[in-house]
């Protein structure tokens, strides 16, 4: 009668094959491999019947197990890209092997195969089948994962202890996933657990409509040390552009009511949808990607520096392009991103030129001079006290030779207001992350606030720094992201913390937009260094997390799709046959001498066996006579202490002239066990 376990085992692998047949879309082979167990089950049921046939069960060869990687290497190569997510081949061929590997165990039970690893191979091959599997998949894959249960459990465990295990999994696996879902609907009440959460998720101040003051956490929380972005490039930006303002009312600062224009990926780069217009990259072909990868949310915004021609955002069909040269709201998932930037001094005039021409074709520079009512007395005021340069004429509102003329003379003016500005500022100004007298619920106008104490941070600096370009008629643009970023020595990327969180100005001089950072260097500000095993652990870390982006994203899907080509002429090319056929040819001859050889040594050794069982013998004979072969003495120092022994006897029988039947006897018996000592001693290392 068949074993019911064994019976449960075979049915769970057949609904394994059938599941990952249906979900990769392999259907043949997995009724292949589910005709596959059947058959060794039916086999070993026959082979169970006679313990002599316990012999037929074929010897776990570890060469088919290793062999098997080589086809599956090749399928995984000729495989074909996908450009957006993941491909599914990821996840099924490695399946496919290890459901391989399981059958391969399973037909070499008792000879080399084990159950444990039937085990484990099987059950991973069940929960990959589950990716993109539907209802009916996951119902079946619940059976095949209860029949596991029993199967593969201790056989005296009573079935209701099983049942109950099987209950608590499911319980332990439900209240997480209702846990889960709970908190994704009422993760926002009120409370201090929740803003604890907010402030740890989410760096503070990138936001659509940013309020001053909002840095304020990045610098004062309990984790302004973590790191929030890292750049994937030696020579990482000191300056990482986030957003750029264009509208200020009362401490808020405001994007575009409405972008430019919406952009649609013209290239695919792997699964990243690479977004251009005129100041792209097909503007400047010799360009440089550079990764960037966000630890944290990327708070709807690409950071990028200002001579960016190209951006590549991730799982997005379409994006926003701001006035500001900000590149927005994206319809997709992106927790991380490259852009490409200029790597010669060619590429980045062509570049710089591009955006010069859009900037005075599409950009609105009336947009950047605007200023608050209530603010241009207290703009007055400023002005008068930091002693700036008188206005210029506004060459954005002269014809065009009016403007060329005046062009020379803008730019020095803009310049001297530049430095005017940031001389002052580090003259008269302090750096302090406290604002004396602002509150979140103030309605003081921070502006104000700040020129009275003469004291605040970046987002205050570059704020009134913007509003006096502009009071003096240079256009001028708010901008927030990071800045001045860390490096380490020997590390292929720089790291930007929370605390590098940073705004500075954007000014627009001789139709081109250059970095103004009006706040004073730190200097009396300091911040705790990471320990050495903390760097160590982040390099670690880093580089970690850069691997499983290849892996995740498909990077080195571009170089497998470069041997793809490769590989498909060479399966074609009539050489690749004529190689193999050697090759077969050359391991046929070794394995025929190999036998050839083996059949050599069979008989030696049946020749062996003949003389050594003549020699123990001979032994025997000669102990009864009263000789033993002392340890380590050799066989022919043995015959010869026996045959002076012998010789002593014979001479003493010719002395006396009377044989006893004891002495012909002992002459016999010794002379018998010393020819036979004789005769191994000739043969025993003759090579036949």
């Amino acid at each position: 009668m068949m074993n019911f376990r064994e019976i449960c085992k075979t049915i769970f692998f057949c609904i394994v094959s059938i599941n990952l047949g249906v979900s990769s879309g392999f259907e043949i082979l997995g009724v292949v491999f589910a005709g596959l167990f059947i058959a060794i089950h039916v086999k070993q049921f026959v082979l169970s019947k006679s313990a002599t046939n316990q012999r037929k069960i074929p010897r776990y060869r570890k060469v088919f197990a290793y062999g098997a990687i080589v086809p599956c290497a090749l399928w995984w190569v000729l495989t074909p890209s996908v450009e957006m997510g993941v491909s599914p081949y990821l996840v099924f061929i490695p399946a496919w092997y290890l459901l391989y590997l399981a059958w391969l165990q399973k037909r070499s039970l008792g000879n080399g195969g084990y159950e444990v690893f039937v085990v484990f191979n099987g059950v991973a091959a069940l929960f990959m089948g589950l990716f993109q599997a539907s209802r009916a998949i996951v119902v079946s894959a619940i059976v095949a994962l209860l029949l596991a249960v029993y199967a593969f459990g201790r056989p005296r465990v009573a079935l209701y202890k099983r049942l109950l295990f099987v209950l608590l999994y499911a319980s332990l696996c439900g209240s997480s996933y209702l846990g889960f879902k709970y908190w994704k609907s009422n993760r926002y009440y009120s409370g201090r657990w929740a803003e604890e959460y907010y402030v740890k998720n989410r760096v503070m101040g990138f936001d659509p409509v940013a309020a001053l003051g909002s840095f304020s956490s990045n610098y004062n929380s309990k984790y302004n040390s973590e790191i929030v972005l890292r750049v994937w490039d030696t020579l990482a930006p000191m300056y990482l552009r986030a957003a750029a303002y264009e509208k200020y009312v009362a401490g808020i600062w405001k994007l575009p009511a409405a972008p430019e224009k919406k952009l649609y990926p013209a290239r695919y780069r792997v699964d990243y949808a690479v977004f251009e217009s005129e100041d792209s990259a097909v503007a400047a072909p010799n360009v440089k990607s550079v990764w960037v990868q966000a630890t944290l949310d990327n708070f709807g915004f690409m950071f990028a520096p200002p001579n960016v021609v190209g951006v590549a955002s991730k799982n997005a069909d379409s994006l926003n392009y701001y006035s500001t040269n900000v590149f927005a709201d994206a319809n997709g998932v992106r927790s991380d991103w490259y852009y490409y930037v200029p790597d010669s001094a060619e590429t980045l005039a062509i570049a710089a030129h591009s955006l010069a021409l859009s900037s005075l074709e599409s950009e609105n520079l009336s947009a950047f001079l605007q200023i608050p009512n209530r603010e241009k007395s207290l703009l007055d005021t400023i002005a008068a006290s930091m002693s700036l340069p008188a206005a210029h004429l506004d060459s954005a509102h002269l014809d065009t030779d009016s403007a060329n003329l005046a062009l020379l003379d803008s730019a020095q003016f803009a310049v001297r207001t530049l430095k005017t500005i940031e001389s002052y500022f580090i003259r008269n100004f302090k750096y302090s992350y406290i604002i004396p007298g602002r509150t979140p619920d103030s309605k003081t106008d921070p502006i104000a606030l700040f020129w009275k104490n003469k004291e605040g941070y970046c987002e205050y600096y570059a704020t009134l720094a913007a509003l006096l370009l502009r009071h003096q008629g240079i256009p001028a643009r708010y901008v927030t992201g990071f800045a001045h970023p860390e490096y380490v020595s020997g590390r292929p990327y720089a790291t930007f913390r929370r605390r590098h969180s940073h705004a500075w100005v954007e000014v627009y001089i001789d139709r081109k937009w250059y970095i103004f950072d009006p706040t004073p260097p730190l200097t009396e500000m300091s911040f705790a260094r990471p320990s050495w095993l903390a760097v160590k652990l982040e390099g670690v870390k880093g580089r970690f997390s850069y691997v499983m982006h290849l892996l995740k994203d498909g990077e080195w899907r571009r170089i497998v799709d470069g041997w793809q080509a490769a590989s498909e002429r060479l399966v074609s090319s009539p050489v690749l046959y004529v190689v193999l056929a050697i090759l077969l040819l050359f391991f046929a001859l070794l394995r025929l001498r190999s036998s050839r050889r083996q059949h050599k040594l069979q008989a030696v050794s049946k020749n062996a066996a003949q003389w050594i069982s003549l020699l123990a013998d001979a032994e025997k004979r000669l102990a009864r006579l009263g000789f033993s072969r002392a340890p380590g003495e050799t066989v022919s120092s043995f015959a010869k202490r026996v045959e002076l022994a012998l010789n002593n006897v014979q001479a003493n029988v010719q002395a006396s002239k009377k044989a006893s039947l004891k002495d012909s006897r002992f002459d016999q018996e010794c002379s018998f066990a010393l020819k036979q000592l004789q005769e191994y001693e000739c043969n025993r290392w003759r090579k036949n």
